[in-house]
């Protein structure tokens, strides 16, 4: 009879345990109110629902892999000036079994995209960027001796970024890519490490949160401005996949490769040393921007390696179009 009390009483104790560890615990909440530590365990989809195809823009919240709410891949306010599609809805239970209800978006070229509350979604394509994100402090007093072929002209300039917003035809961007410009004075990273554009020219906004320019070297440069650690120095030309390709700078370094490739086209063929570019983490392929690239492209249309910083567009798989 004590051998069952003592037993009793030890359950009690585990139970009472438990309790205090589980209120104790620390909760974090969305913008909607939904738990989002213990997800796993508090949030259960009651269903999915299929959208029209709708353009949409976000400027704050958590973009999330799942409709569970799980893990968080993006944050909305790297993105306002990104376009978005939505698609899906789900409806679920939170902890407190009240109801949300959350979109599943994807950017045009389907590499950014994530489940966000429903609330944070605005009807309509992102507002666009400022057309000058930055500038040489002496531009006004060298701008005329810059040469002609590291400026980009209004039309230019709304071509580039035609392509950068649909990425229907992504090849006008490309080739302006590979081709350099002239020489110019400056260094070619600021004191943080980060790509900057030649003394006198400007760096140029294509809307999306795409920036472009010429470096003192003559080449050039594209990113997103919210990470400007991954600005990518684009080395002149087109190169064969059969090349050894090396980096000796601090920053990434991006280039053009021809060659059928796999998958029907849509991907490079392998490269010793290099990943498709579709396995790097969710929140990381973001930051690289996949600009250069249509919404048909495979992921892996290129290829990197990590320690390198070296990215390898496939021109031909980046410009796929079903």
């Amino acid at each position: 009879m004590k051998s069952k009390t003592a037993k009793l009483a030890i359950v009690a104790t585990l139970s009472l345990g438990l309790g205090i560890s589980i209120l104790s615990d620390p909760i974090t909440y969305d913008g909607s109110g939904v738990i989002v530590a213990q997800a796993s365990k508090k949030n259960k989809v009651l269903r999915y629902k299929k959208l029209a195809k709708k353009a949409v823009h976000v400027s704050k919240g958590n973009m999330y892999s799942s409709a569970k709410l799980n893990k968080v891949t993006h944050k909305a306010k790297n993105y306002k000036h990104t376009t978005f599609y939505r698609t899906k809805q789900s409806k679920i239970v939170k902890a407190n079994k009240k109801t949300a209800v959350y979109n599943f978006i994807k950017s045009s070229n389907g590499k950014t995209k994530g489940w966000i509350w429903h609330g944070y979604v605005k009807n309509g394509k992102a507002p666009k960027a400022s057309k000058t994100v930055a500038t040489s402090a002496k531009s006004t007093s060298t701008s005329s001796s810059v040469s002609s072929s590291n400026k980009i002209s209004k039309s230019k300039l709304k071509k580039l970024a035609a392509t950068v917003d649909s990425t229907d035809n992504p090849k006008a961007f490309n080739n302006w890519m590979i081709n350099p410009g002239k020489k110019g004075s400056g260094s070619l990273t600021d004191s943080k490490g980060h790509l900057k554009v030649a003394k006198g020219t400007k760096l140029y906004s294509l809307g999306s949160s795409v920036v472009v320019g010429t470096l003192s070297n003559g080449h050039r440069m594209m990113g997103i401005t919210p990470y400007p650690s991954k600005y990518l120095e684009v080395m002149p030309g087109m190169h064969s996949n059969s090349e050894t390709f090396t980096n000796k700078s601090n920053h990434w370094v991006a280039y053009y490769i021809s060659g059928t490739g796999s998958a029907n086209g849509r991907a490079p063929a392998p490269h010793k040393g290099f990943k498709g570019l579709g396995d790097l983490d969710q929140q990381l392929l973001g930051e690289f921007g996949g600009m250069w690239s249509t919404m048909d492209a495979s992921n892996d249309s290129e290829l990197y390696n990590w320690n390198s910083k070296i990215l390898l567009i496939n021109k031909k798989a980046a410009e796929y179009k079903a």
